[in-house]
């Protein structure tokens, strides 16, 4: 009877082994799924394309044209407006193209043996939410991590929350991931974090 006791302790220690060795190099990244991207880079390409071409009066000479579509040089005045407006306007038309181009790369959070990245959402105004899909992922070590949790909210549905030392985030960015990715999540976080306790 102690033989199997033994032959079974071994075995059970060698599989966490063998875990924790998978962990060490494992790394498990989540994306922002693509039809949403692709939705984004629409959207901001048919609004760089709206501005660009909507408000040229296409009954006037081709100069005129050029000159109301890209750079007027009628005055200081509509030559420093009209760059503004072409970069504004670049800015929609390359920001979408790279939407759907890069629409299955557009990444969310990413667990790795080191901790967890996520993507904050940004609190200021609306057009730091539209570009947080350029922000760099915040970086939380297992250690620091005490719980996390995904919770049923009646107008959000399915959200996860990260409670650390200092208190619990909801990770609004998150919220566009499936169900089984985020009960994925917090089951992997709570493996990693539980050997630190």
């Amino acid at each position: 009877m102690l033989s199997a006791c033994g032959f079974f302790g071994r075995a059970c220690s060698r599989i966490k082994l063998f875990f924790f060795w998978i962990m060490e190099h494992y790394e498990k990244i989540y994306y922002l799924p693509a039809y949403r991207s692709i939705l984004i880079g629409a959207i901001l390409l048919l609004m760089g394309l709206a501005f660009t071409f909507g408000f040229a009066d296409y009954s006037q000479p081709f100069w005129s044209i050029v000159q109301n579509v890209l750079v007027s040089f009628e005055s200081l005045g509509d030559l420093l407006f009209s760059l503004v407006m072409l970069l504004f306007k670049a800015g929609f038309i390359i920001g979408g193209f790279l939407y759907m181009k890069y629409a299955d790369k557009v990444e969310r959070a990413r667990l790795d043996q080191a901790g967890f990245r996520y993507l904050e959402m940004p609190r200021g105004n609306k057009y730091d939410k539209i570009a947080m899909d350029m922000a760099k992922l915040t970086f939380v070590p297992y250690r620091d991590i005490e719980d996390i949790e995904c919770r049923k909210n009646l107008l959000e549905g399915w959200q996860l929350y990260l409670v650390l030392s200092t208190g619990a985030i909801k990770l609004d960015a998150l919220g566009v991931l499936k169900r089984s990715e985020k009960e994925e999540i917090v089951r992997l976080v709570k493996q990693q974090i539980s050997p630190c306790r």
